[in-house]
């Protein structure tokens, strides 16, 4: 059975790495430096868990796409994996989003009328083989703002 399997750039995990050691160090600044408060490191917590609960469940998805199912693994992959049969989803529909001078395109996969998934061109290396192979077995639903 042949299949596609997404690869993700190394700019996107660095900076997730990053973003997510950068509250552990405020943590230690806390117990280290008797001035800080304790508002700053909690607060950094905070933001990363709402990072990686929203951000990398929905943007961040490992996709195998084979000719009548697509596998999925949430958070960078390290997620259980989910498969679902190319019958039963509504389609997909492309996103262009803007930031700093950049347009990234994201491919949100439907299914009853439901997000379960995405492709980004900011996260994934080979994003342009995964939305021809995701055309292939799904239906276009457009362009959606």
């Amino acid at each position: 059975m042949v299949y596609l399997e997404s690869k993700f750039k190394v700019f996107p995990i660095i900076l997730i790495t990053y973003l997510s050691a950068f509250p552990l160090l405020a943590v230690y600044l806390y117990f280290v430096s008797p001035d800080v408060s304790v508002i700053f490191p909690v607060l950094l917590l905070i933001l990363i868990a709402i990072f990686w609960f929203k951000a990398l469940r929905i943007r961040a998805n490992s996709i195998k796409i084979t000719q009548d199912s697509i596998m999925m693994r949430r958070y960078l992959g390290i997620g259980k994996p989910i498969e679902y049969k190319n019958i039963a989803l509504d389609g997909f529909v492309n996103v262009f989003e803007s930031g700093r001078g950049i347009t990234y395109e994201s491919i949100f996969i439907i299914e009853k009328g439901k997000r379960i998934g995405c492709i980004s061109s900011f996260y994934h290396k080979n994003f342009d083989a995964l939305k021809l192979r995701l055309k292939e077995n799904v239906a276009d639903l457009g362009e959606r703002k």
